[in-house]
């Protein structure tokens, strides 16, 4: 590859990007519905045709901020499955590296939380469950395996995971605020060792034996 053509690869991964940071920006301050293509290319500093050439349409750029963060999620799963170790070391690192995610992801994440819990805009369907479906299933997945192992003690696996999930959930969506967060990620793995503690077999007090 010649220098001219290095320099012009590098000039399109950043208009692509420009692109993807202006439409979120706008995305969120205005709605996607209220959002045009022409607000975006300005924003950006490109020409119409430079996002359709990345994304197709407004419809294509809304549909790419949605998926990335996803299929790095779906990658940090798979990667996990591929570990050994205890269950509980397991479920704080899947959700510490989830929370991680989110702190990258601060602005797609708002976005992603207007849309679905907003009014229809005229977006493109997106399954924003799936991202939570996700989630539940591979910690209570990990639950379960905790409790079959005897690392945790007899009890309900939803119940459990739900515990797990939702101090996460609290600590995501405080990352969310428009105030500093009270929670950060310090504060969730405190959270998180409280709860795990709590899932200890109970042991016999005067001989220590389960």
């Amino acid at each position: 590859m010649t220098e001219e053509q290095s320099a012009g690869t590098q000039g399109n991964t950043l208009a692509r990007q420009r692109l993807l940071e202006s439409a979120l920006r706008l995305f969120t301050a205005k709605g996607y519905a209220t959002t045009t293509v022409r607000e975006i290319v300005a924003a950006a500093g490109v020409s119409k045709p430079v996002l359709y050439y990345y994304f197709g349409s407004k419809e294509g750029i809304y549909l790419e901020l949605m998926q990335e963060p996803l299929s790095r999620f779906e990658a940090m799963l798979m990667e996990m499955f591929q570990e050994t170790g205890k269950a509980r070391d397991r479920v704080i690192t899947l959700l510490d590296r989830i929370f991680q995610l989110v702190l990258t992801e601060v602005g797609v994440t708002r976005l992603m939380y207007a849309m679905y819990f907003g009014p229809p805009q005229g977006a493109p369907y997106f399954d924003f469950e799936a991202y939570h479906e996700k989630i539940v299933e591979n910690v209570r997945f990990l639950v379960v395996q905790g409790i079959a192992d005897g690392e945790f003690r007899p009890g309900n696996p939803d119940d459990m995971a739900w515990a797990l999930i939702g101090a996460f959930t609290v600590a995501m969506e405080e990352q969310l605020c428009d105030r500093p967060p009270r929670l950060d990620r310090q504060g969730l793995l405190r959270i998180l060792d409280l709860i795990m503690a709590g899932f200890e077999p109970q042991r016999n007090k005067e001989t220590g034996r389960c």
